[in-house]
């Protein structure tokens, strides 16, 4: 997966004790790194939609890949991965889905 043209759909549980407010995950602005369990490699991402973020709740949610110059091919079905701002972990998740994008007009 070198190009961006795919949504990494997956469910997250974000940390009570990290965080004094729980992400927006609606609007476009919450952009923190996976890391995967057993890796060091930071992969950042946007979430773009989810359900409302309650604390220690495992909740769906879909992110877009940010880096054009990162491999994001480890981020598979079943993945499991730490998300991360600055060098907290804030939460932790699975990928559940990659739907990969069609150019429009592409059956």
């Amino acid at each position: 997966m070198s190009d961006l043209d795919f949504t990494i759909c997956c469910t997250v549980t974000l940390f009570t004790e990290k965080r004094s407010t729980p992400p927006n995950l609606n609007n476009g602005k919450y952009c923190p790194y996976l890391v995967i369990k057993g890796s060091a490699q930071q992969l950042g991402v946007n979430f773009i939609d989810g359900e409302d973020v309650i604390f220690d709740k495992s909740i769906r949610a879909n992110a877009l890949p940010v880096d054009e110059d990162t491999d994001y091919s480890a981020l598979q079905e079943g993945t499991e991965f730490l998300i991360v701002e600055g060098s907290t972990i804030v939460g932790e998740g699975i990928v559940k889905e990659i739907f990969q994008h069609k150019p429009h007009g592409e059956k």
